[in-house]
């Protein structure tokens, strides 16, 4: 299964260890996580300008996109949670984020949706699969 990420989960993600990707996989089948162009961007922003801690988080997690994850090129003329949700509804492919309102917006159309708490990844609307 394809996972669109957005920055707040790749920025979490390299932050914090997680735990449950075994049982989740093996309820939903393979993970393949996609990092799109404008989040690579985005992460590079925060590596430039902000403090010592975030930048180096936003570093490890463009590293680790580049190492393990599938790198997509996306449309620029719009915000990059659009780019995502766009992405997700004309591939109908889940995506993995921490933000209220794109997670709000995705499960609106019935897309999956992979979050991150209390260091374990979770499904947001498993209940609908």
């Amino acid at each position: 299964m394809n996972v669109i990420c957005d920055t707040s989960f790749l920025m979490v993600l390299v932050s914090e260890p997680t735990r449950q990707l075994d049982i989740m996989e093996s309820d939903l089948g393979k993970l393949c996580f996609i990092v799109p162009d404008v989040v690579l961007d985005e992460l590079r922003r925060i590596q430039v300008m902000a403090g010592p801690k975030r930048s180096m988080i936003a570093r490890t997690a463009i590293k680790i996109a580049r190492s393990k994850f599938k790198l997509v090129k996306l449309t620029r003329s719009q915000s990059v949670d659009d780019a995502i949700f766009d992405y997700a509804k004309a591939n109908k492919c889940a995506a993995a984020t921490l933000d209220k309102n794109l997670k709000k917006k995705l499960i609106e159309i019935e897309i999956l949706v992979f979050t991150l708490s209390k260091n374990r990844i979770m499904v947001a609307n498993y209940s609908r699969y």
